[in-house]
C-alpha cells in the first residue's frame, strides 16, 4: 500500500535520544558498565521497532516535554531510516555488551565508541549515517528499504 499525504518526525524527539544515548554510553564506559550499554541497546532497539513504550519515547514525552526543556520540532521527513539508524546503533551496541561480557573489553568499548561518535555527528552536524546509508540501500533497490528522501 503506498503512503499518502505528508508524513512528519519530530526532530526534537530524535535528538533527546541522541542526547541520552551519548549520555548513558559516556556514563556505561566511565563507570565501566555493561549494564549502561545493555540498557542503550535496549531502547535503541524498542525505539527502533517504534513500540510506544520505548524509553527514550517515554522521557521525551513525559519529562522533557512536559517540563518544557525541550518543544517539539516537527517536519516533513520518513522515520524509517531513523528508526534504520537506531537498529544499527542497537546492533552496535549489543555486539559491544557481548564483547564486555565475554572479557575482551577493548572490542565492545570500540563499538560503543563509534555509537558515541555517530551520534555526536547527528546530533551536532545534523548528518545521520544510518539514515545516509537506508537511503543509498532505497537508491539501489533494496527489499525493505522503500522510503526515499523527502523533496
Amino acid at each position: 500500500m503506498a503512503e499518502t499525504g505528508i508524513r512528519k518526525v519530530d526532530q526534537n524527539g530524535l535528538k533527546s535520544g541522541q542526547v541520552l544515548t551519548i549520555i548513558l554510553l559516556i556514563a556505561g564506559f566511565v563507570l565501566d558498565s555493561w549494564g549502561l550499554v545493555a540498557f542503550v541497546a535496549l531502547a535503541q532497539l524498542l525505539g527502533a521497532l517504534d513500540l510506544p513504550f520505548a524509553p527514550y519515547r517515554l522521557f521525551y514525552h513525559f519529562v522533557l516535554k512536559p517540563s518544557r526543556l525541550v518543544q517539539p520540532r516537527v517536519i516533513a521527513d520518513n522515520p524509517e531510516p531513523h528508526r534504520f539508524a537506531m537498529l544499527v546503533g542497537a546492533l552496535f551496541n549489543g555486539a559491544g555488551v557481548l564483547a564486555l561480557a565475554a572479557g575482551v573489553a577493548p572490542v565492545g568499548w570500540l563499538l560503543v565508541g563509534i555509537v558515541i561518535a555517530l551520534a555526536n555527528v547527528n546530533f551536532w552536524l545534523d548528518f545521520c549515517l544510518g539514515c545516509w546509508v537506508y537511503y543509498q540501500l532505497n537508491r539501489r533497490g533494496v527489499p525493505g528499504f522503500v522510503s526515499g528522501p523527502v523533496e
